[in-house]
């Protein structure tokens, strides 16, 4: 794939009065070697933290066990449904019973992370999430 810059108004947001992002090379802030959507599945997302490292991840952080969460491996199934998503975590790690994820919460459970178990697509982990390589 050929890298492929990043026009300014795409990230920012300008409002622009055609309704088109001009791009100009010389504003570019980043370039992308290479992006995924992870199709659902936690082996794929296994295998793309592997292959790239840290996985923005869409997770449904409405449960109050979820919001309440403090230690442990995180497995409220019956609260925690899986097809609606309403948070950003940001996937880290694994092993064969739990994902590692990194909260924007301050000190929220384990000290910022929480350990959430694998195998079931609890939270809606695997529904939305992918990546740029720049």
């Amino acid at each position: 794939m050929e890298a492929e810059l990043i026009p300014l108004c795409h990230i920012i947001r300008l409002e622009i009065r055609q309704g088109q992002c001009a791009f100009n090379k010389d504003y570019a802030i980043a370039n992308i070697s290479e992006w995924a959507i992870m199709p659902k599945s936690e082996d794929a997302l296994a295998y793309a933290l592997w292959k790239v490292g840290p996985i923005p991840v869409s997770i449904n952080a409405a449960p109050k066990s979820f919001q309440l969460y403090s230690k442990g491996i995180y497995d409220d199934e019956a609260s925690c449904d899986n097809s609606k998503v309403n948070h950003a975590m940001l996937l880290l790690g694994y092993t064969k019973d739990y994902w590692i994820l990194k909260n924007w919460w301050g000190g929220w459970g384990e000290d910022g992370y929480m350990r959430l178990a694998r195998g079931k697509n609890l939270c809606g982990i695997s529904n939305y999430a992918g990546y740029v390589t720049v």
